[in-house]
């Protein structure tokens, strides 16, 4: 334990650290877009206001989702969790597209 703890404090940059900051790039953008594209179909108002209106909550989710991916013990977690999403999301986003839903 101490010589991991002293190994990160050298400055060493571990697989952990990497799975980290591809989970807080490129899993947060993958969910996040796959979320704002579901809000602005399924959102009861106008598809131009739902669609700004979940431009605009993506803002407000990316930071969220990206200290996270940095807050949470084990990135191997932090992984299962973001293809959790991303495959519930792109289901639920074919099931719109698929049921004839506004684009």
């Amino acid at each position: 334990m101490t010589a991991s703890l002293s190994k990160q404090k050298a400055g060493g940059f571990s697989a952990g650290l990497a799975a980290r900051i591809l989970a807080a790039t490129i899993g947060n953008y993958v969910v996040t877009s796959l979320a704002m594209a579901l809000l602005a179909r399924i959102w009861p108002i106008a598809p131009e206001q739902a669609s700004m209106a979940s431009t605009l909550l993506s803002f407000a989710i990316f930071p969220v989702l990206a200290m996270t991916a940095f807050a949470v013990r084990s990135p191997w977690r932090l992984w299962a969790w973001l293809i959790t999403a991303t495959v519930l999301l792109s289901g639920a986003l074919w099931l719109s597209l698929a049921s004839g839903g506004r684009l």
